[in-house]
């Protein structure tokens, strides 16, 4: 087991950042401003190997057309430090049209009683990035409710599925009932993969700093996915935050939702608009109670069977061989049998949202900035 922990003053640094996105991301000019201290210098790309000086209101008024419509920019948060009164962060922007993968660096002075950016340069990559992005359910769960067992995300279905969604140029956000630091579970220093992202330090900032439900929205996302490990069967299940994004990704975005292993957990309590549960009718698939150790102490203490009650949720529960990869793909719905199974879920995920096309979105607006961002 371990456990992420926040740094003191992320949560201001990483409130300007989202001010800078959202406001670059949706034409906000004063969001945008706000950010910005107003002598703050921008050093953009020009041209292959130039560079380019500008100002705040230079730059704020490349965002004037199209007010508060996506204008195709999708970003996030990946990392923050902080030292004394100052600070730097990192972000990452993809633009579709573009096939564009800018990482933005700022840094931030402590004015008074808040943050702003005094100075932020960016790089770009030409990637298959397409500006969709997806979201990763976390459990803040570290103890299992009513007693002293440790509980925790699974640490391999983490790394599997973020490294798969960002290697096809996917944005991951990770979103957890409470928000912050999550507990991690199974981590096994012996795989390369393990040893990289646990001194990956913007993949360890995330899990630190996850997002609420409400602090995010569904319109940004094309998919869903439910990550497994102890944890998920608690906090998240009845959250009806995580279930009103889930349902809305599913339904207004025309996205897909999927899980893995005891991730499927969170859908058994998803309802659509029409009444009928989400896996009603629908294959499915999680860690079934076959495979269970039904004398464990963490098994006496779950709060259900998760084969047991997506069965009640009329949804046609399969499995495959121990140890081995099973997904159930039913549509927009995808699972997966075991930690063993994760990559193969998200490469279903993302062969059907390639398959379908851009995904519905807030009509997108051309503007002037993408060249040199």
């Amino acid at each position: 087991m371990a456990h992420a922990q926040s740094l003191p003053d992320d949560r201001q640094v990483a409130a300007v950042i989202q001010d800078y996105l959202q406001g670059s991301s949706y034409n906000r000019t004063e969001q945008l401003r706000r950010a910005f201290h107003p002598d703050a210098r921008l050093y953009l790309s020009q041209g292959a190997n130039g560079m380019r000086e500008v100002g705040v209101e230079e730059y704020v008024g490349w965002f004037s057309k199209n007010p508060d419509q996506f204008n195709g920019r999708s970003g996030r948060l990946i990392s923050v430090q902080v030292e004394g009164n100052i600070a730097t962060a990192k972000a990452e922007i993809l633009v579709g049209k573009d096939q564009a993968r800018y990482v933005d660096l700022f840094l931030l002075k402590k004015l008074g009683e808040g943050w702003q950016v005094i100075s932020k340069t960016a790089t770009r990559y030409q990637t298959p990035a397409h500006g969709r992005q997806v979201v990763l359910v976390v459990s803040n769960v570290g103890t299992i409710p009513g007693t002293r067992l440790s509980a925790g995300n699974s640490f391999a279905e983490l790394i599997h599925a973020y490294t798969a969604f960002r290697e096809a140029g996917y944005g991951v956000q990770f979103v957890s009932p409470e928000g912050g630091a999550v507990p991690l579970a199974y981590i096994d220093t012996r795989d390369p993969e393990h040893t990289a992202r646990i001194y990956d330090g913007d993949f360890m900032w995330a899990l630190a700093n996850t997002r609420k439900p409400e602090d995010v929205s569904a319109v940004d996302y094309a998919a869903l996915m439910y990550i497994g490990g102890s944890a998920a069967m608690y906090g998240v299940v009845d959250h009806p935050g995580l279930k009103a994004l889930a349902v809305r990704i599913y339904e207004q975005r025309q996205g897909i939702v999927s899980a893995v292993c005891h991730g499927s957990a969170g859908l058994a309590n998803l309802t659509l608009s029409d009444g009928t549960a989400l896996v009603s009718g629908k294959r499915v698939t999680g860690y079934p109670d076959a495979f269970e150790d039904k004398q464990a102490p963490y098994y006496k203490t779950l709060p259900f069977s998760l084969e047991q009650r997506l069965q009640e949720r009329k949804g046609l529960f399969r499995y495959g061989a121990r140890n081995s990869s099973h997904v159930e793909i039913d549509g927009r719905l995808v699972t997966g049998m075991n930690w063993q199974s994760t990559r193969d879920v998200v490469n279903a995920v993302i062969r059907q949202l390639e398959a379908s096309g851009a995904p519905k979105a807030i009509s997108p607006a051309a503007t002037s900035q993408d060249s040199s961002h």
